[in-house]
């Protein structure tokens, strides 16, 4: 019995020293110095971040812009596909005498149609896999000053969650800002 405890412990003392001079030979080679091994978890990321702003052209043409940008892998129904989701992106200003959406929006770059075949889609779909920017024409209704309030909503793939963006569009002296309500 001393004998196999002898030569268990020579051969753990073997396999550990080769076992480090593989991981030194590793180590070298990628010259990684001074290297910190962590347990902690690192945050991932929002699969989306979304900004909205107002444009106006030379022709004092006001515009509604809204820029995505997708990360880690993420989707979601372009408003431009052909058929009813509900979870299309989908926005508007509600009932306001001030300002309402002139025509339609502006999708860049815009959506591809395909096939998909999971059991909630079979069949065509447009999804938007890219960051992409959407821009709606404003018609302004009153040279008054105002404050509405919109929305923004889809389902954000795969998360499978329906989001709800609130903003709103305030004109004061003339000029148009972006504001977020608290509530």
């Amino acid at each position: 019995m001393k004998t196999f405890k002898i030569l268990f412990l020579i051969f753990v003392s073997i396999s550990w020293t080769s076992y480090s001079q593989q991981t030194n030979q590793i180590v070298a080679a990628l010259n990684i110095e001074n290297s910190i091994s962590t347990d902690e978890f690192k945050a991932i990321d929002e699969p989306y971040n979304i900004a909205i702003d107002i444009e106006t052209t030379e022709n004092n043409n006001s515009y509604l812009v809204i820029s995505m940008e997708l990360n880690n892998d993420s989707y979601y129904v372009s408003p431009n596909a052909k058929r009813d989701f509900k979870g299309k992106f989908y926005m508007d200003l509600g009932s306001y005498t001030d300002v309402d959406f002139e025509g339609k929006i502006i999708e860049t770059p815009l959506s591809v149609e395909e096939i998909d075949l999971h059991p909630f889609v079979n069949g065509t779909v447009n999804w938007v896999r890219e960051n992409t920017t959407y821009k709606q024409a404003l018609n302004l209704k009153s040279k008054d000053d105002f404050e509405v309030y919109g929305r923004i909503r889809f389902t954000i793939e795969p998360r499978c969650t329906l989001e709800e963006i609130t903003f709103g569009i305030v004109r004061q002296e003339g000029k148009m800002k972006i504001t977020y309500p608290k509530c």
